[in-house]
Parts: C-alpha cells; structure tokens; sequence
C-alpha cells in the first residue's frame, strides 16, 4: 500500500507534512532495504521530490521505523534530498476510498462549524475500510468524516482496516452499534475542554476552528473561568450555559447582584434557558437605565444643580410632581428651577434619570397636597401616610413594569430583525408576513399612513433592517444600501410596516391604572398577535397587553418557542391566514 499512506491528521493545501532528515532514517539499517526502485517514482521524485509522507513510528530510544514507504525512501536517498515528510499513523488518500452504497445514515449532516474543524485539526479519528474484490477500497464506518473531509479540501484521513473478518449482515449491525456508541460531549464539557486547551498554550484561533465555534465564544469562555467570581457562580449550577450566556455573564463581572440574579435564574431542577435569557436581558435593561442615569446626573452637576441621595433628604423633601401651589395648582419644572430648595435625587437604583425635589416645599411657598400647610382636608396623620405608601408601591410597580416592557421591546426587535435578515423563509412564515402586509396596505384596519416616513419609524427600521451609521440617516437611500436579493422583497416589506408596528407600540400600552390608554394597548395588542403566528414566545408582559389584563411583574417568564418550534408553526400556519380582526 505504498499509495495509501499519508499526513498524521490530514493534508489540507497548501499545509506541510511533519519532515524527517533523510539521514536519520538511513542510520537505521532496517530503514534501507535491497529494493529495485521503479523508474517512473524515481523520476518523479527527483523532479518533485517525495509528495506522500511516509509512515513512521518510533520505536524505543526514539528511533524512525519506517513501517510504509521503503521505496519512496530509496528514491529520497537516490535523488540526494534532505529531508522526506512523513506521518506518525495511516492515513488513505481520499480518492483512494470508495463508499458503502447501502450506509446506514441518511442524514450526514455537515455542518460549516464540522467542516471547518476538520480543515483546522484534521480527522482525529479513523475511518473503518475493508477491500473489496477487485483491489477497491470501501468505507464501512466514516461516512460523514469522509464527507467533511472533501468539504474542507483534505487530502487523506486515517484508517483503519476491518480486520475482524464481520459478514455483510455484521457490517450492518456495526453502523448501528457504533452511532449507539457515541454520545457527544454536553455544552459544560466542551467549555471545561476549551479553558483546558487555552491553559495548555492552544490560541483563541485553534481552539475556535477545532470547537466549530466563534472566537469571541472562546473568549468568553477564558473569560468566565478565569474569573474566580464568575467560574464559582457558573459551577454552583448545573445548567449547561450557552456561549452567549457565558458571554453575558462576563459583562457584569463588576455587577455582583446582576450575576447573583442570572445564576439564581439557572438554579434548579426545571431550569428553561428562556428563563436565563430573560433575566440577562433585564439585566442589560437595567444596566442602560444606570447609564442614563449618570449621565443624566453629569448633565446636572456641569449646569449647577445639587444632588442629593435620597437618604440625606428629610420628611420634609417632595417630589416635584407633588407639588402644589396653595391654590391647589400644580408647580412646573421651568417655575421650580428657581427655587432655592431645588436638589435632584435618584429615586431607585434602576431609574434612568434624576428627579426634581423640594427640601422644604412650606419654606419656599409650596406643598403637596394634604399636608399642613395646605389643610389635611380631614385626613389623619396615618391616612396620610398611608396613601403615601400605597402610592410609593405603585410606582414601584409601574418602574418595574417599565423595566420589563423595555427588556420585552429589546427581545421583541432582536427576534424581528432576526427575522427579517433571514433569505429563505418557511412557507407559513412568508403566508402571515404577505398576509399581515396586505391587511396593512389594503384594509385600512391598522394605521400606516404618514407614521411610515416619521422620524421614530425610520430610526426603528434601521435597526431592523441593519443599516448604521450614514446609513441609517437617509431613508431615501435604504433601498440601495440593503441587499438585492429578490428572496428578501417579503421580508423588507414587512420590516417597514413592523417599524411602525414598533412605533406605535408604546410605554403605555403595559398600563391599566390611571395612565391606561386603550389607543395604544389596542392596536399593540394586534400586533402582538400577529407576531405569536409567527413563532414569537411574547414574554408576560407582552401577553398580558394581548389578553387585556393587568400586568404582574411577579410572573414567571414562559419557556419560549426553539427555533425548530418557531419553524413548526409557521410551517403549519394555514395558507388562507385570518384577519387581522380575526387574530386579535
């Protein structure tokens, strides 16, 4: 079989083999043999020297056995070369196999991530070949390795032969038992592999290319391990975290109560990554509206206003959108600005601006009302106090419900752009897009109109779009900047009227108390429908806007739909959709 050797892995052009000096190999007499060397190998390799590596173990004291290729060694020595390439186990070249016409698996499923592990590491393992009558050479276990390995260019693969003498039926039955054999490594032992091949020296690139994984997974991985917090945080769980969340969790290295709340989120028996995915996204909402806030309060301090905490206020201290004049009239910001007891206060840790307050509203000629200085209108001291706890709980609320109708709109538009940058659709998918398109267009039943050409409409859609930058600034031009691709025409489509859909979708479409407004929690909650025929898993406040029902922050997030459940229900959307009223 001297044509049926080659590179320890695999040869992928224009990758070298391992190279042995000429010399060592001749030092051992068992090397060089009495031999007539064709004259055709002769010529070949002296004019392009020895191509397939030869097969080479070493045996004790670390001495070259050539086990395959004697003659191409002859030649080597003939032709005066220096050095030979060679490979430490058999390998086969692949135009030298020939596949198993009945192969068990129907399915091989290669993978772009497969395919390009294999062109970074090459097979690691062999492949099983018996030779048939005739001198061919056929692969009995290893079809989708074989397959891979065309895919990523490789020249050989290594081999082993079946030896055990198994009649047809027994080949057979060792496609089965062998794919029964195999169970792949769970996403926690594929992280603890890759911080290991990292600790070992293996650069992020390698490990990325061997793992079938982005580089940026990689790093999140050393990231996380390397981080005693986080590694103790990600190992008091069972749960197999994805890449993503890993990643998620390195960005709040420095938020302990954010990695206390995304692992709490992990913790358990019935633990749904939805559930973890939720938590980070409310997180990352959270995080924002701390970066608004100080931001907000710089703004503040370079105009010269005081900030307070609210711990350093007294009894005393009103909010501004309590006060009163002692007519009973309300106080504006602009009027207040002037008061000598004005401070700006961060009333919660999560609120993404400062609020206006009064140190000493009887001081400077104004209260809220009920207080004494304006009649307690025959309330007592603890009725009083009373409405003030009960309002302080309701804003609690209703910063909490913002807190999580933001985080539902930043998933909600993440899911739609993914959506609409997708080239191909399933058919019930592009059946409700097309549907909903027409219904908008045609009906009159939802308001398009001149909210399509708003400046909010237009920021929204490049966003869902994926323009930045200039870009994203000149709606005349987003035709020419997006792709031509005539598979994309539904999509696009849909993206301008879901732009306005998101437009429309505001704040208040959450509330049900005084701040209720059914204008806009109507049309939001149609829109919602629509996107459920879609695949969408709407979070709790999202459903509880589309069943018309107040919102519970307490409520535990649903699992959400897998992809392949969001593809089997589009797939299985009828061709004939209903209405726009019909799926409100």
């Amino acid at each position: 079989m001297s044509n049926a050797t080659a590179p320890a892995g695999v040869q992928t052009a224009p990758a070298q083999w391992t190279t042995v000096p000429v010399a060592e190999l001749a030092a051992h007499p068992g090397n060089l043999r009495d031999l007539q060397v064709p004259a055709d190998l002769l010529a070949d390799v002296a004019a392009n020297g020895v191509v397939e590596p030869l097969y080479v173990v070493r045996t004790n004291g670390d001495v070259p056995q050539v086990i395959d290729g004697f003659q191409r060694l002859a030649a080597a020595v003939t032709a005066e070369l220096e050095a030979v390439p060679v490979t430490h186990r058999p390998v086969i070249r692949l135009d030298a196999l020939t596949l198993h016409p009945k192969n068990a698996r129907e399915e091989l499923d290669i993978t772009p991530a497969f395919v390009e592990s294999l062109r970074a590491e090459g097979c690691r393992i062999p492949v099983k070949v018996r030779r048939l009558d005739g001198g061919a050479v056929q692969v009995i276990d290893g079809h989708r390795r074989y397959s891979g390995a065309c895919e990523a260019g490789l020249t050989h693969l290594p081999f082993e032969w079946d030896d055990d003498g198994r009649d047809e039926a027994g080949q057979f039955l060792d496609m089965i038992t062998t794919a029964q054999h195999r169970k792949s490594l769970t996403r926690t032992e594929v992280t603890a592999a890759m911080f290991s091949a990292a600790e070992a020296g293996a650069q992020v690139g390698r490990i990325a290319k061997a793992a079938g994984v982005r580089q940026k997974d990689v790093k999140a991985v050393v990231k996380v391990k390397n981080d005693e917090t986080l590694n103790a945080a990600v190992a008091g769980t069972e749960y197999e975290w994805t890449f993503d969340q890993l990643a998620a969790l390195s960005e709040f290295a420095d938020a302990p109560d954010a990695v206390a709340a995304i692992t709490e989120a992990a913790t358990g028996d019935d633990v749904d990554s939805a559930d973890v995915e939720w938590v980070i996204t409310v997180e990352r909402t959270k995080r924002d509206k701390r970066r608004k806030a100080e931001a907000h309060r710089a703004e503040l301090e370079k105009s010269g206003q005081r900030i307070r905490d609210a711990a350093e206020l007294s009894e005393r201290a009103t909010p501004l959108r309590r006060l009163r004049t002692p007519e009973g009239k309300g106080i504006g910001q602009e009027i207040h600005d002037r008061c000598q007891g004005q401070v700006w206060v961060l009333e919660g840790p999560d609120d993404d601006k400062l609020t206006p307050y009064c140190t000493s509203p009887g001081l400077y000629g104004h209260a809220e009302p009920g207080n004494l200085l304006v009649g307690n209108n025959g309330k007592s001291t603890a009725e009083r106090a009373a409405e003030h706890a009960a309002e302080k709980a309701a804003r609690a609320a209703v910063k909490a419900g913002n807190i999580d109708w933001d985080a539902a709109e930043t998933r909600r538009r993440q899911w739609l752009a993914d959506l609409i940058k997708r080239r191909t659709l399933p058919k019930g998918t592009a059946n409700v897009l097309i549907g909903h398109i027409n219904a908008a267009l045609l009906d009159g039943t939802w308001s398009v109109g001149g909210d399509l050409n708003s400046g909010k409409t237009t920021e929204i859609l490049a966003d869902l779009v994926g323009l930045t930058g200039r870009q994203a600034v000149d709606r005349s031009a987003f035709t020419e900047n997006l792709s031509k691709d005539p598979r994309r025409a539904v999509q696009l489509q849909f993206a301008a009227i879901a732009a306005v859909r998101e437009k429309a979708a505001q704040r208040e479409a959450w509330r049900t108390d005084s701040q209720r407004n059914p204008w806009i929690r109507k049309p939001t909650a149609r829109w919602f429908a629509t996107l459920e025929l879609l695949g969408y898993a709407l979070s709790p406040i999202e459903q509880a806007v589309k069943a018309d029902e107040a919102y519970d922050p307490k409520r535990k997030t649903p699992p959400a739909l897998t992809a392949a459940d969001a593809e089997q229900a589009a797939e299985g959307a009828s061709d004939e959709q209903p209405s726009d009223e019909a799926a409100a």
